[in-house]
């Protein structure tokens, strides 16, 4: 019956402790983002999410259509939302209507207070 051994990780030890003099001084790859930097990016960028999608008029089934007719100036000019199959947001896109894919848990259910 096959089993798992004992890995030996002592030179994966040393190699890293090789690179800790390195990275010291400044020399090698950037060190990554600090987390606190990268979590007052995040708030940041849902505040914004949260402030473009909650000024959307939510068109719902007909986004292609009303997206279509604002591109054409047959409708008043303003920020809309709603649901689409990826064949029309693709169409759109080769008429050249800026669309943008949002995951379904960034769009309110309801209207935003």
């Amino acid at each position: 019956m096959p089993s798992a051994p004992r890995l030996n990780l002592s030179g994966a030890t040393r190699a890293r402790q090789d690179d800790a003099p390195a990275a010291r001084e400044g020399k090698g790859s950037a060190a990554p983002a600090a987390p606190e930097h990268a979590r007052e990016f995040e708030a940041m960028a849902l505040r914004m999410l949260r402030e473009v999608v909650g000024k959307a008029e939510n068109v719902g089934d007909r986004f292609a259509e009303e997206a279509r007719r604002i591109h054409y100036n047959e409708a008043p000019a303003r920020s809309i939302r709603g649901v689409t199959t990826p064949e029309d947001a693709r169409a759109l896109v080769d008429e050249g209507i800026d669309v943008m894919a949002l995951p379904s848990a960034c769009v309110p259910k309801e209207s935003l207070q």
